[in-house]
């Protein structure tokens, strides 16, 4: 909230001009929507004391007109008095005037009358904006520090960095108790959200979804039989169940449109939000088909706002046609920037590097507003070619998750290994060794496979003997209803091949099965081998050519242990009976991880991917607030809104972080007009 203008002035009316809108009517005297919530001004005749329960919406004699920019700032005023009104308030850097209108001539009369004038860009009321938004009652609002930072401490947090970050910091946020201080209500907006999904029966999303079950459409726009029950479509399975199953859909979901003072959980930027799931992100990630698709399906359906926190490093043509698409009708599409710290004046990161008018791009920013670590930006020397347009909060922000079970294996020391079978004559065995500061899952007992393979050490490997097959393994357990179970790992194998080169006479495998028995009757993981990168993967690893096989650091995904409350990893190293020879096995980089959905469970997220739906919040909240601003004006109304913000002054296209209650109510505010409350 804005403490310094409205707790001081708490019976004052401040009248803020809300710019840049256009407002489309035939004859003010029909029935028309559009303006039924300009027919108020009875409400000024009551009695005084029932003014403050009253609350006009507009000035009942003042307009505010917006001059087209060939018209120079000293002729603001004659033109405004040409067209029979008498100035009160002249802005030459917004380019408008505030008036009063003609005695005996309606507001609405004095709009549409001036709109006709070649020289108006637009015309509208003159709106009031009230103080009546506080804290909502969330239980864990306190910790959206990007909607209200207070210095406020996150608990456990995934990025360190200035948590918290100092009583400097205080107000450094996106301002959007501000922005409800005019509106809260996002009813009339439809965010579609194209991620992994959305868990849509969670406590904090289930009234706020999207119902699509009367009647959708498909991506050309023909109705689907049997409608959308399950509140949008699912590209990546080609089905009508777009429920989240990694959790980071529903993170991105719950920050712009979680149900609002429902005494739980979080409050999302935008409390009432109609939230379309359209999972275009598969276990793995997705396709430029599967984005394309989820973009079209989405305007199709009415959604006037799309969050794609996702990105790759290529154009995709159908993508851009598809966003293109969107632009004609007049839907903004907001995407991340990327978590790779590239700067994009030459890096990749698409779409948003894309130049589509309707899309914006959106960097990370920590709790004091610093350009976080992993951010991607762009020092393009002429900013606007920068292909990153804004900051917003992007660290430690706290949202819809689920039921998480993880283990960092290095970390642990790769405590609770299993070995099993035989080490040969010297009883060779596998054990965690601590190389060059990283610990790694190896035999033999040193670190000389690691110093041969990854350094440029010419000090050959330990020999190993003949005939062994060794293995270690270790089970994990699962959260029930686990849709996401993964092993994050690098392996590095130094094992013969045959005198014909074709094959390998000893070698290292990876595997996995469900359960807590032995992995090695289960089912091979394959890896490509990064110093042979044109050579197909492999699932059984050995040299080549004299180089050992170093895997690149991959996520396997173990779907065969969907379904199961335990996994089991594991890994060996053969040798055949020919004599000693050196190599050896290691694996390093090792972390286990496990999803599953629940209906009440919250977490913390870093990245532009969560920058990114706290943008596209605001812009919901702008369109609901005035669903008459097309996305070139929303987009204006949040560059002039914006704060400018020194982290990235020099590597976005605005230099501006999100300000949600400026954009809302565009900054400009009238002086010394006030009305008393009683």
């Amino acid at each position: 909230m804005k403490t310094y203008s409205i707790q001081k002035f708490t019976k004052s009316i401040i009248a803020i001009f809300l710019l840049g809108s256009t407002v489309l009517i035939s004859n003010p005297n029909d029935s028309d929507p559009v303006w039924d919530h300009l027919r108020t001004k009875t409400i000024l005749t009551t009695d005084p004391k029932d003014y403050k329960k009253a609350k006009p919406q507009y000035s009942p004699d003042e307009i505010v007109i917006k001059f087209k920019q060939e018209i120079p700032n000293a002729e603001l005023g004659i033109k405004t008095k040409a067209l029979g009104l008498q100035v009160n308030h002249i802005s030459p850097r917004a380019h408008f005037t505030s008036a009063f209108i003609s005695e005996g001539e309606t507001v609405e009369q004095a709009v549409v009358r001036i709109k006709k004038d070649p020289n108006v860009e637009y015309a509208e009321p003159k709106y009031y904006y009230y103080a009546q938004a506080a804290a909502p009652n969330d239980t864990d609002f306190g910790k959206l520090w990007g909607l209200n930072n207070t210095n406020q401490t996150i608990s456990s947090p995934s990025y360190t960095t200035n948590n918290p970050p100092g009583a400097a910091a205080i107000g450094k946020d996106m301002k959007v108790l501000g922005a409800w201080d005019v509106t809260s209500n996002c009813s009339s907006i439809i965010v579609a959200v194209l991620d992994t999904g959305i868990n849509y029966d969670h406590e904090d999303l289930a009234a706020n979804m999207w119902d699509g079950s009367a009647s959708c459409k498909d991506k050309n726009g023909n109705t689907i039989g049997g409608g959308c029950p399950n509140h949008g479509w699912d590209f990546a399975s080609g089905d009508n169940d777009p429920k989240d199953e990694e959790g980071h859909g529903s993170h991105v979901a719950g920050t712009i449109g979680a149900v609002g003072n429902n005494n739980k959980g979080i409050s999302g930027v935008c409390q009432s939000a109609k939230l379309m799931s359209v999972r275009v992100l598969g276990i793995g990630g997705g396709t430029n088909t599967t984005v394309a698709d989820g973009i079209y399906f989405a305007v199709q359906n009415g959604a006037s706002v799309i969050n794609m926190s996702l990105g790759g490093d290529s154009y995709s043509s159908a993508i851009n046609d598809a966003i293109e698409f969107a632009r004609t009708r007049d839907v903004i599409v907001v995407v991340a920037a990327g978590n790779e710290t590239r700067n994009l004046s030459t890096g990749a990161s698409y779409p948003c590097k894309n130049t589509n008018a309707n899309l914006i791009c959106i960097a990370a920013l920590d709790q004091n507003y610093a350009l976080a670590d992993f951010s991607n930006y762009d020092t393009t020397t002429t900013a606007s070619n920068r292909a990153v347009d804004f900051g917003a909060p992007g660290t430690n922000i706290y949202s819809i998750f689920g039921t998480e079970l993880k283990s960092d294996e290095a970390t642990n020391s790769h405590t609770g290994w299993t070995v099993t079978g035989s080490g040969g004559v010297n009883n060779y065995t596998w054990v965690n060794r601590n190389c060059s500061g990283f610990n790694i899952l190896t035999i033999p007992n040193d670190c000389t496979l690691y110093n041969w393979a990854l350094t440029n050490t010419t000090v050959y490997a330990t020999e190993l003997d003949p005939n062994m097959g060794i293995g270690t393994y270790k089970t994990f357990n699962l959260p029930t209803g686990a849709t996401n179970i993964t092993v994050s790992h690098q392996v590095i194998v130094e094992a013969k091949r045959d005198a014909s080169d074709i094959s390998c006479s000893d070698y290292g495998i990876a595997t996995y099965r469900a359960g807590n028995s032995d992995p090695f009757l289960g089912s091979y993981l394959s890896f490509k081998n990064q110093v042979r990168p044109t050579d197909i993967a492999f699932s059984v690893f050995c040299e080549k050519s004299g180089q050992p096989f170093v895997s690149y650091y991959e996520t396997d995904f173990l779907t065969n242990c969907l379904g199961n409350t335990q996994c089991t990893i594991g890994y060996r190293y053969y040798s055949n009976n020919d004599a000693t020879t050196w190599g050896g096995m290691f694996v390093r980089g090792l972390y286990f991880y496990a999803w599953a959905p629940s209906s009440n469970s919250y977490g913390l997220y870093n990245g532009t991917s969560m920058a990114t739906p706290n943008v596209a919040g605001v812009a919901a909240l702008i369109r609901a607030y005035n669903p008459q601003l097309n996305y070139t004006e929303v987009i204006q109304k949040l560059i002039d809104g914006g704060t400018a913000t020194a982290s990235i002054a020099s590597n976005t296209k605005y230099g501006k972080s999100i300000n949600a209650e400026d954009s809302v109510k565009h900054l400009n505010q009238v002086t010394g007009v006030t009305a008393t409350l009683q």
